[in-house]
């Protein structure tokens, strides 16, 4: 286990989080650089280059970082403004994104959304407490502490309507729901039920397929409807427990 040492510059950080992946957490390594913009204007301007529409790299150009295929587009402009631990879980995070891309056969594939952001945050949270920065329990309070401010009894964000990049960037709008806390809690409990190597298989899947619902019923052995009950039950179990922890 790191003790931090060689992670406060991105590289080093990159390079020790792939280190991480391979011989801690049983992850291939991702076959991507690393390219830094100092601003939003320069990210966008990123964005726009990598193939992004228009409106899409605008709106998307708020984000702090995207993991793609070849690359993870950061904008170090806002990044640099994290703290070491902050930053290493963000690199981390991307580079999950860039592995989805690798499964998928180097192509984004129609995987879900939530399922993406969701399995990243989760894998993310393990590097960085391998690395010694943060323990994976401390990490997943902090995100799931906004929970509490849910209303008991009210619905998470519709998955249908969390599946594609697009609709994951326009429910940052529409939805009050902290929907990285949502997706960690829905990849959590699959992982829970059916482990990592069924996640890795589901966007393996996509190598061959655009059909989500299908890919996601061979992967798990588990029609969307039934997981969607059983995330049901477990969100309103995290909207109680973090509301009594406030």
């Amino acid at each position: 286990m790191s003790t931090g040492r060689g992670l406060d510059d991105y590289q080093g950080a990159l390079a020790a989080i792939m280190n991480t992946f391979e011989q801690a957490l049983d992850l291939p390594r991702a076959d991507v650089r690393l390219v830094l913009f100092s601003d939003r204007r320069s990210f966008e301007q990123g964005l726009l280059a990598a193939g992004y529409p228009p409106a899409l790299a605008s709106s998307a150009s708020s984000f702090a970082a995207i993991g793609g295929a070849r690359a993870v587009l950061m904008n170090a402009g806002v990044v640099d403004r994290f703290d070491r631990t902050g930053r290493v879980q963000l690199v981390a995070h991307e580079l999950v994104h860039s592995l989805q891309y690798q499964f998928s056969g180097g192509t984004r594939g129609a995987s879900e959304q939530w399922l993406r952001e969701g399995f990243a945050e989760w894998v993310s949270y393990r590097a960085t407490a391998h690395l010694g920065l943060a323990s994976f329990d401390s990490l997943r309070e902090d995100l799931l502490r906004p929970v509490g401010s849910v209303r008991f009894g009210d619905p998470p964000a519709p998955l249908d309507d969390l599946v594609t990049f697009p609709q994951w960037v326009g429910a940052q709008r529409r939805y009050q729901t902290p929907l990285y806390a949502q997706a960690f809690i829905a990849a959590e409990l699959l992982i829970e039920m059916r482990g990592v190597p069924a996640i890795i298989a589901y966007f393996e899947r996509f190598r061959g397929t655009s059909d989500y619902a299908r890919a996601f019923a061979d992967a798990f052995g588990l029609e969307r409807a039934a997981f969607h009950r059983a995330f049901i039950r477990r969100w309103h179990e995290m909207v109680a427990q973090a509301r009594a922890r406030r």
